[in-house]
């Protein structure tokens, strides 16, 4: 491999980096995961060692190496160097397969999450080599991205816009490239890096000059309305099945169960700084079926607007603002967490008891079009979370109401979960963790009422385990107050899909029927209410303000989601490793007799793949022949095949000097051998790349030739 190969690829892999980047974007950016310089910097690293072209028991050396220090560095605090490092790793690695060998795939961990995901990095750039220096096209890498990033710009929150046009200009670019590089390898012609650019300089400027006309030609509007509302509709059996109701906002919650079709009509659209769950009310009175509110007679005021407002969610530090713009008939206030003040032209009304604050335009309750909004997000305080020893605040009795015909297995159940913690807050978690680690499934169809003497928690913690938010919401409720914790049912929406941004930087959220939703809040001691998200599929929206001992560094370089997330599991392995110390090693596949078969079964692979790279001399010859008969004798492959020749060669210490010909070469081979076979090759090679001749050779003659030398090399 000379300076022009490693120039040429080297430029190939540069676009496909820049291309992968586009890949790894959206999944960072959709699953809040951090280190993302970490996963360039392998991606990085796996097309050099493709590039340099090493052999591969070093490739998967110093990928393996670098694996495992990432992991390390991301879940431990501890060195690949130490002892404890390498515990760490052999650690998870044994619960990990433990959980796939009982079929708990949602039991394996972050850092095992992470490790699969490496590699099917390292799959796929060695995927994209093979196309790019066998195929020499990347056409079907270039349709996987495409579709790849609207698949994600359709049904997610990204906005696939930019990269879409960055990867189909790349794309072109790098295309154009390999045409050039297999038309001439097939001609068997060499190009100057002069002769490069000029062929390529007006692919060069015709993309640039088409991307640029594009970018800034004005776009009409979508001609197809949106398939994302029908799919999901179709998804959830809301087109021509058997629906018990439609989803959405509504008031009465005194019968909860059944399912529901779907709706896809736009209710608001919200400019907001991100992405945020907007409450409406609250209910405290559960009745075994559904909820209610405790007083027959509310208290209710009317305050002005742009007034402070008396909420009982604590406010953050730091103000921001929103602009609701409502499609529905809502004659409410939207409510983000640290509501402050509500601008428009009139009053509010509050309710105490559920904390809906109405509109009021010339003493008259209407629904606006539009109305701003100031808050401050509150951020909760992870070590006043964990504080113990936080007084016990008396709060309203109404908020652990519970109806006295309740199932005590409902009880028995919540103190279960619970019983092992000290604190509000990890008892909440506790219980929050608990529908996702026990069975219980997201639907929206098919789902039971309950029977008349059936308690709505009852039948679906203990006979369906199956719902929607309804049912995981109000089950956590009823298990927080059976444990004497203070909860409240909150109705509203979520977020809703991004579709755009305003002019002055705020994000445009289109939110629908379909994203109406219930969660829990909470009140924790010395903290106030905080919300927590029960659902299977949904992120709380509590913000965590995570002020333990972290370096510096740390704290620049993790987001509070994976932090938290970092927390989660480490709470979730101290859980693992003490139910483990319980039922004994005999529960473990891993224990000191198997673990020593284990670390032998290693040793003794390890060893095979060193003898087998060892001893490559001896079996690549009948891997190379075996494969040659396979292909149909060309000149592509008779090109190849004497590439191949030339490295067996180099095995057996002929290695041709970079001053000598490839005659000259030739003459010394079959000296070493007593053949002609190299000469008759290298004869019919030089006929094919320098002369139009080569559709005049035969072949299978030269096939036998190239076999018979071939097969010498390894004896």
């Amino acid at each position: 491999m000379n300076e022009k190969f490693y120039l040429e690829y080297g430029i190939y892999y540069i676009v496909v980096f820049i291309i992968l980047r586009e890949w790894l974007k959206p999944i960072m950016e959709l699953t809040n995961t951090g280190y993302d310089y970490y996963f360039l910097i392998f991606i990085a690293l796996s097309l050099a060692l493709a590039l340099l072209g090493l052999p591969l028991i070093i490739t998967w050396l110093i990928k393996s190496v670098y694996i495992a220090f990432f992991i390390i560095r991301a879940y431990s605090d501890y060195s690949i160097f130490s002892t404890d490092g390498l515990h760490f790793l052999y650690s998870d690695l044994q619960w990990n397969v433990l959980q796939l060998l009982q079929k708990n795939f949602t039991g394996v961990s972050n850092p095992f999450r992470t490790l699969l995901f490496l590699i099917l990095i390292w799959m796929l750039v060695y995927l994209i080599h093979h196309w790019i220096t066998v195929r020499m096209s990347v056409f079907y890498f270039l349709v996987l991205t495409i579709f790849f990033i609207t698949m994600l710009d359709t049904f997610s929150e990204y906005d696939g816009t930019g990269a879409i046009v960055k990867v189909v200009l790349l794309g072109l670019i790098l295309t154009a490239f390999l045409f050039l590089k297999r038309s001439t390898t097939e001609m068997g012609a060499f190009v100057q890096r002069k002769s490069y650019l000029h062929y390529l300089t007006p692919v060069l400027l015709l993309v640039s000059i088409v991307g640029l006309v594009a970018f800034m030609s004005p776009k009409s509007p979508p001609q197809w309305p949106d398939p994302v509302p029908f799919i999901k509709g179709v998804a959830t059996g809301g087109i021509g099945g058997v629906v018990e109701g439609k989803v959405g906002y509504g008031e009465n919650d005194e019968t909860l169960g059944g399912g529901f079709s779907q709706d896809d009509t736009v209710v608001f659209h919200a400019h907001a700084p991100k992405k945020q769950y907007w409450r409406i009310e609250t209910k405290d009175f559960y009745t075994t079926k559904g909820w209610t509110v405790a007083n027959d007679s509310y208290n209710e005021w009317e305050i002005p607007s742009n007034t402070l407002l008396p909420l009982s969610i604590p406010n953050g530090e730091e103000e921001s603002r929103a602009e609701i713009l409502p499609t529905a008939d809502f004659p409410f206030i939207l409510q983000p967490y640290g509501l402050k003040r509500v601008l428009f032209d009139g009053s509010l009304i509050l309710t105490e008891e559920t904390e809906k604050l109405q509109t009021v335009v010339q003493n008259n309750i209407v629904a606006l079009d539009y109305y701003q909004l100031i808050y401050s997000e509150p951020s909760y305080s992870f070590t006043a979370l964990k504080d113990g020893d936080m007084p016990r605040t008396t709060v309203n009795s109404r908020f652990l109401q519970l109806p006295h015909e309740l199932p005590e297995r409902v009880r028995d159940l919540a103190e279960d979960i619970t019983g092992r913690y000290n604190t509000t807050y990890d008892k909440a978690r506790a219980i929050e963790r608990y529908f996702q680690q026990n069975g219980f499934t997201y639907e929206t169809n098919n789902i039971a009422y309950p029977a008349q003497d059936q308690d709505y928690v009852d039948q679906f913690l203990f006979e369906t385990k199956r719902g929607y938010c309804d049912n995981f919401s109000t089950a956590m409720v009823v298990m927080l107050r059976s444990v004497d914790i203070p909860a409240r049912w909150v109705k509203g929406f979520v977020g809703g899909d991004q579709i755009g941004r305003t002019d002055d930087g705020l994000l445009i959220f289109e939110v629908q029927n379909n994203d109406a939703h219930s969660w829990v809040e909470v009140y924790v001691d010395g903290i106030g209410w905080m919300p927590f998200e029960p659902t299977i599929g949904f992120s709380s929206p509590a913000s965590i303000d995570y002020d333990v001992d972290l370096s510096d560094i740390e704290d620049e370089l993790v987001p509070e989601e994976q932090r938290e997330l970092e927390q989660q599991q480490k709470e979730e392995m101290e859980q693992v490793a003490q139910s483990q110390e319980v039922e004994g090693a005999t529960s473990s596949v891993f224990n000191e007799k198997n673990r020593k078969w284990l670390i032998a079964l290693v040793i003794a692979l390890l060893a095979a793949i060193y003898l087998l790279y060892r001893r490559r001399r001896k079996w690549l010859p009948t891997v190379y022949v075996k494969m040659n008969r396979q292909k149909k004798q060309d000149a592509e492959s008779f090109d190849l095949s004497y590439s191949r020749l030339l490295k067996q060669l180099e095995y057996q210490g002929l290695r041709r000097q970079s001053n000598q010909t490839l005659k000259s070469f030739a003459q010394e081979v079959d000296a070493h051998f007593g053949t002609s076979d190299m000469t008759i090759l290298t004869e019919a090679y030089e006929r094919m790349v320098y002369s139009e001749k080569g559709e005049a050779l035969d072949f299978e003659q030269l096939k036998e030739s190239w076999e018979n030398l071939i097969n010498r090399t390894g004896s």
